[in-house]
């Protein structure tokens, strides 16, 4: 939490951009954001993760596409960089 800045409550997209850079990606763009905001967003309803299909459904984007977007973890990396706690069974 503390060094990874995963409180969802101090997260901003200044604080984001800081994260995506400990995951190697230099400039969040825009199918970056839809990513994040669906995680932000159904968390905030779930208290859960959603899943790949979900996500590729809701984003309009493929699994594929979601694992090049982040491709130091795929969803996890998105997860940290969301600034969402941490999920049961990832690290």
């Amino acid at each position: 939490m503390g060094s990874t800045g995963n409180n969802s409550s101090d997260w901003n997209e200044e604080r984001a951009g800081q994260l995506a850079l400990l995951e190697g990606i230099r400039e969040l763009e825009a199918n970056h954001w839809r990513v994040i905001y669906y995680l932000r967003d159904y968390y905030g309803d779930f208290k859960k993760a959603p899943t790949l299909r979900k996500i590729s459904a809701h984003t309009r984007l493929t699994s594929l596409e979601i694992y090049r977007l982040f491709p130091r973890g795929g969803l996890s990396s998105a997860w940290r960089i969301a600034g969402l706690p941490p999920l049961q069974g990832c690290s």
